[in-house]
């Protein structure tokens, strides 16, 4: 009876984690312009990209006095010869959907998942992913983000882009 109680209590802990895990991990961001723009500070970096050729350390400043649902973001990156690049980005964001120009360049995305202020994933209509986490984040703030990335790119080519000999900038 006592062993029975125990795998009883075990079971109920069990399953309440997980349901308190899954509940943790639920989006709480869809809309672009809610995803890139809060918290009004900081700025917001590529983690982790299935895209083919992505820039290495690449990083967006929040936009501030910005208009819905039009931003100027500002965009930095290291090139192929390590040195640093900086270019300022038109966004136009309309529900999940992004769509940001650079003269004649053009990419489009939709937020798919994210946490406020902390992470959002991004799926680009060239069929790649993007893991972007807010400088402010600490420890574990950007697990689901991360989880639900490592869903999302299974099998595929993942790039760890802030590992690629990063300075603050």
């Amino acid at each position: 009876m006592l062993r029975t109680l125990h795998v009883l209590f075990l079971s109920i802990c069990l399953l309440g984690g997980v349901a308190v895990a899954a509940e943790e991990c639920e989006s709480t961001v869809t809309e672009a312009w809610e995803a890139i723009t809060q918290p009004p500070n900081g700025h917001y970096l590529l983690q982790q990209s299935t895209q083919e050729d992505p820039k290495d350390c690449l990083k967006g400043e929040v936009p501030t006095d910005q208009e819905k649902p039009n931003a100027k973001v500002k965009m930095t990156y290291k090139d192929s010869s390590g040195q640093w690049q900086t270019n300022e980005w038109q966004f136009y964001m309309a529900g999940p959907n992004i769509t940001a120009t650079l003269g004649e360049k053009t990419l489009k995305g939709t937020v798919i998942f994210g946490t406020q202020g902390t992470c959002h994933i991004t799926h680009y209509w060239d069929g790649g992913y993007g893991l972007w986490t807010h400088s402010s984040a600490k420890g574990n703030d950007d697990n689901c983000c991360k989880k639900k990335f490592d869903e999302k790119t299974t099998g595929q080519n993942t790039q760890k882009l802030q590992e690629k000999n990063c300075s603050t900038k």
